[in-house]
Order: structure tokens, then sequence, then C-alpha cells
């Protein structure tokens, strides 16, 4: 059926194409008739002679009993076409040679029957007008109308292949795109950067009379789901220029130059269409580092930068062009096409802020019904981390889960929902865990809990929950913020690693082991513990230095000329600082624990009996919590030649 819709669709589309090509419908015509006159003239090249076909052997003996009355020699075919004097007709083949031709002949009129020769003089003309021109014609036609065939009003098809995919959106004069810069929200210094470009667009006289010329390349550069196809977007939608919308993988093709070729038909069509926005979505497909690392070449890729490198190069300021790309791997960019010059301006988009979230959840909550009690503030404060594709992605959610519920208006305890359906899935309703198992993870969360409001943690939990979720068993994933940090010192890190290990060190003390709920956690303190080592400067033995990748921008590529630059010591070295570092953070733990361990129990039966703590009822539980400053716990002396010196991950303690 589905394959039926197809061919359907295809001749729909192919029919539409005759309709408005009149020289691919005169090409359709010409081949079908050059294809019937093929066939007819093929049918009368060749003709089957009258009668019964005989050896020629035959017709000579006939011959000379005097038994052919009538005889005629097709010279070209080769065939003599007889009819006895009974009346029949018959012909033979025989041998194209003169001599053969003569014997026939002669042996014929000896039997006294009358012989014509037939030259055929009209025969070799046609088998060349046959065999040679009208198949090449019928090719012709048929390669002209492919050729047609898939391009914008006949122009393109098959050859488009080395064209430029991008189709420019040209705006009549004061009018604005469906996306514009109202459409953004929490963009902060971004937006700011962007309207510039929208005023040279619109009026580059009152820049150049300054002697400013305009950037000629705008990067933007931030994580996924931050909006940066949006900001372009909405430039292209406030500014009254020509629009192009590519990606970096449409450059790079199997076929050498078809990249190149593209580009270069790309900003032909912009200077054509000038003023013009040229966005490049995902620009580290076609703009990756050249010659990086082993085996890392490709000569398309590298082609292919070459040639937009070349025309970033060959317009000016006064162009009325505007090349703008997204990436979020800004490390494995090439550094020629980062200079001044091309990509002349980086805006940077990062995740907002809790007044960023803030003006999203407004923008989003437009057109829809929120109840009373829904407060956006607070849902800004619970989502620290948050893209805007996830903050549009949270309110989505929780129209969805309203409409689910069969619910009039979006209220609290839905937008919190979606929260946690964003950060951790949905709820596993149907996985039934056991009284020990639920205990195991009400303490486990409990103790997160405890430790984190206990050492003052800047960002504390707001939600505690025991319903598996995702690949969790339990949640306290919700945290409220009134600032998102940007600079974090030692002290702040060592919180943070303890509230991380808090859960294991509560397994510990309750149990005396610790479960395999607690490998995320591990994880998590061994990625931040690495980081704190390797990347801020933040152990003594290693001292103010820096080893491998920075976190995030790792590119293997790049960093193969760096391998062996590190010793085994070294390694040695960092192995057991995370270790030391990972190991005090337990112990911190574990001694706030201990000195609010009556807080831990209460607030794990409440998780027993509620399943869900957030809000007041958690802030009451949590009310006999005392303050704890970490730097009045001191670890004892980190001994690596004890064999039994206590490991978090060590398999007999788990």
């Amino acid at each position: 059926m589905r394959a039926a819709e197809a061919v359907r669709g295809r001749l729909a589309g192919f029919g539409r194409l005759l309709t408005r090509d009149p020289l691919a419908t005169f090409l359709l015509v010409s081949a079908i008739a050059v294809t019937i006159l093929f066939f007819s003239l093929l049918g009368s090249l060749f003709p089957k002679p009258p009668g019964h076909e005989v050896p020629l052997s035959t017709v000579n003996s006939l011959a000379k009993a005097g038994r052919v009355q009538e005889a005629t020699l097709l010279d070209y075919d080769a065939v003599v076409v007889a009819q006895t004097t009974a009346g029949s007709e018959i012909y033979a083949s025989y041998p194209g040679s003169d001599a053969a031709t003569q014997e026939l002949l002669r042996t014929l009129q000896q039997g006294n029957a009358i012989v014509t020769v037939d030259e055929q003089s009209f025969k070799p003309a046609r088998v060349i007008i046959v065999q040679f021109l009208l198949p090449i014609l019928l090719l012709v036609c048929l390669f002209a109308l492919f050729m047609r065939l898939g391009g914008e009003d006949g122009s393109g098809g098959i050859a488009s292949f080395s064209n430029s995919k991008a189709k420019g959106t040209k705006r009549k004069k004061g009018q604005k795109g469906p996306i514009t810069f109202d459409s953004v929200a929490g963009a902060g210094e971004a937006l700011t950067e962007l309207k510039e470009i929208r005023d040279f667009l619109e009026d580059p006289t009152k820049y150049l009379q300054f002697g400013a010329a305009a950037p000629k390349g705008v990067l933007l550069v931030g994580p996924p789901g931050t909006g940066k196809t949006l900001l372009a977007r909405a430039t292209a939608g406030e500014a009254e220029a020509a629009f192009y919308s590519v990606s970096g993988a449409e450059f790079v093709e199997s076929l050498v130059g078809v990249g190149a070729a593209r580009i270069r038909d790309l900003f032909a069509k912009a200077r054509k269409t000038a003023p013009s926005i040229i966005f490049i979505d995902e620009l580290d497909g076609a703009g990756r580092k050249r010659g990086a690392g082993v085996g890392q070449g490709n000569d398309e890729r590298e082609q292919t930068l070459n040639q937009l490198l070349v025309e970033m190069d060959g317009f000016g300021g006064d162009a009325g062009i505007v090349v703008m790309g997204a990436t979020n791997r800004p490390d494995i960019l090439d550094p020629a096409l980062l200079r001044p010059g091309r990509f002349d301006r980086q805006v940077v988009v990062e995740n907002p802020d809790v007044h960023g979230r803030f003006e999203m959840l407004q923008l989003h909550a437009k057109g829809r019904t929120f109840a009373a009690d829904a407060d956006l503030q607070e849902i800004a404060k619970l989502t620290p981390g948050f893209s805007g594709a996830e903050i549009a992605n949270l309110v989505n959610e929780a129209a969805l889960l309203s409409v689910r519920e069969q619910k009039s208006e979006i209220d609290q305890a839905t937008l919190e929902e979606a929260i946690d359906r964003v950060v951790a899935g949905p709820a596993k309703k149907s996985h039934v865990l056991t009284r020990d198992e639920q205990w195991i993870i009400a303490v486990h969360e409990a103790a997160h809990a405890v430790v984190s409001r206990a050492v003052g943690q800047k960002v504390s939990a707001q939600k505690l929950s025991i319903v598996a979720r995702g690949r969790q068993l339990g949640t306290s994933a919700e945290m409220l913020t009134d600032r998102d940090s940007q600079i974090h010192q030692k002290p702040d890190l060592d919180r943070q690693l303890t509230v991380i290990l808090s859960g294991a060190a509560g397994e510990r003390l309750e149990f005396g082991v610790v479960s395999t709920g607690i490998s995320d956690d591990l994880h998590a303190a061994t990625k931040l513990a690495r980081s704190m080592v390797t990347s801020f400067g933040m152990s003594e033995r290693l001292g103010f230095v820096t080893i491998g990748e920075p976190a995030g921008e790792v590119f293997l590529g790049a960093a193969l000329q760096d391998l062996g630059s590190t010793g085994p010591a070294t390694l040695n070295l960092i192995d057991e600082e995370c270790e030391r570092i990972v190991w005090e953070a337990e112990y911190r733990a574990e001694e706030v624990l201990r000195r609010n361990w009556d807080a831990v129990i209460e607030v794990a039966r409440a998780l027993m009996e509620q399943e869900t703590l957030s809000g007041v009822a958690l802030d009451a539980v949590l009310s006999p919590v005392s303050y704890v400053d970490l730097a009045e716990i001191q670890p004892p002396d980190w001994d690596e030649s004890r064999p039994d010196h206590p490991r978090i991950s060590r398999s007999d303690d788990e």
C-alpha cells in the first residue's frame, strides 16, 4: 500500500513538472516519438519474406529441374524469394559474396526462371538511421529530460547535486518573518549582539560613515538546546534580507569537489540577493580542523573548508552579506575559520540563569491556561542548568499531563511532575520494590537531603522521592537556587563532593555495606575529583598544572600528538589524588550524618510512608538538621601504604 502511494506521489510530481515546464513536455513527447519510430523502422529493416524458408540447395535443385517460375534476389539482405511452378512461395538465404550471387543467378536463368535483382539501395542509409542516429537521439532526449527532473521550475534536476540546497527567502520592505526577537527570551547579551547585525543589514550607511565595518561572520557557540538556531532565524526574521539556511553536513559528499561547488553556488546566490544572511548550522560538519591527527584527513571536507575560507575573504563589509554559523564544538573548528576577517565575532549562548528561565517560562506560557497556584518563579528556581529546549519541553510535558488527567488548567503539581519527567523520565508505577529495597533507597535519599541542608549547600534539595523513574530508583533531582554560580572555590566543590557521596555514606552507616544504587554517585564524584586534580589545580601534590584536554572539549584527532606526554608516575599520582579526595569527602559525609542521624531516620521513615516529600513537608522533617562546618572535620592522614585504608569503591566493602 505504501509503495503504491509512493508511486502515485512520484507520478503526481512528474505531472506537475510537465505542467509547469514546456521544455520537459517537449522532451518527453520527442522521446516517445523517437521510440515509436525506432521500433517501426527496425521492423521494416529486416522484414520476413513471404512463403516457407528452405535451404539454398533446394532452390538450386528446383531451378535446375525448371520448377522455379519467378525469382527475386534481395542483394543487401542476401535472400532469394522464389515462386515455383506449383504456385507455392519459398525463400532461402545465401552467402553475400559476389561469386555466390552470380552462381545463383546463372542457375536460375538456366532453369528458364524470370529473375529480378533488387539492390536495395535504401537499406544502408536506413540501417545507419536505425542502429546509430535514432538511439543517440533517444538517449539525448532522455538525458535532457532527466536533467530537468527535480529542479525548481525545470532547472537543476539530477545535475543539481553540485548546487546548494539552500533556498533564500526574500521579504518585502517592512515585512518581518514568523520568528523575531520577540520569540526569544533569556538570551541576554547574545540578543544585543545580533540586533547590531540586523541594524547593519537594514542601514549600513550609518556604520560606513564612521569607518566601521560590520563583521563578515558571526559564530554562535553554546551547548545543545540553548537556542542558537532560533537566534539565527530571529535575526533573519527581523532583518529585511534574504535568508539562506543550510547544514554543515550538506557540503560533504562522497564525490570530490561537490562541497566546494555548493559553497560557490551558495555565495553566488547570496550576492545576487544582497543584503543576505547565510546561516550554516552545525558548522563543525564542514569546518573541522584540517589534518588533525593520524587518519583524520578528508580531502573532500578540506576542499570544502578551503572554498569556504576563500569565499569569506571575497566580500567586504559593504557587500551586504553576513555569514552566521552555529556549533557546540568550537574546539574542533579550524583556526583559519575563526580568525578576524572571517568569523570576526563569537556570540556565546549559554544555559539561562534563573531570571532567563523565568522569562522563557513566561514566553512559553502564552496561549496556555495556568492555575492560580502555578508559580513560574518557583519553577525557574527548581530548574538550574536547564537549557531553553528543556524549558520548552517542560511546559509542553505539563500541558500533555494536564490533558491526560483531564484538567482544565496547568497547576503547580503538574509543573513539578513535568520537571521530574524531563530530568529522570516517567514514574515506573508497574515497578514494585520490596520493603527492604524501599528502605535502602529512603536512607540513601534522606542522607543526601540531610547533608545538603547541614553543610549549607547553596543549591539544596527541594523534593525527595523513592518512586522509580527512568533508570533511577529514587530521586532528589529538584534543586532550589536563587542564582546560578559560575565560579566555584575549592570549599564549594568539597561541599558538592560531600553531598554526592552522602548517599553511600548513609548506606554504610545504616547497613554496614553499600548497594549498587551508589553507582551514579560514584561516577559523578570520580568525574568531579578528577577535574579538581587535572583541570582546576586543586591538588597540592600536583600543583597548578593541567593535564589532558579541558573538560568537555576532548577532540581525539587534535589530542593524538599529546599521547605519551604524561608519564606513568604522574598518572599514578593523579589516581592517588582522586582516590584521596573521594575518600575524604566520604569521610566528611559520614561525620555529618553521625551528627544528624536522627534526622536521617526521620526523613527516611517519612519517605516510606508518603513516597514523596517536597515543599513545606520536606522543610518540616529537615528542620532538626544542625549546621556542620566542613572545615572543622579533619579526615585522618591518607596513608596509601596501609593495607586496610578505607576505599569507597573497594570490592570487599560492597
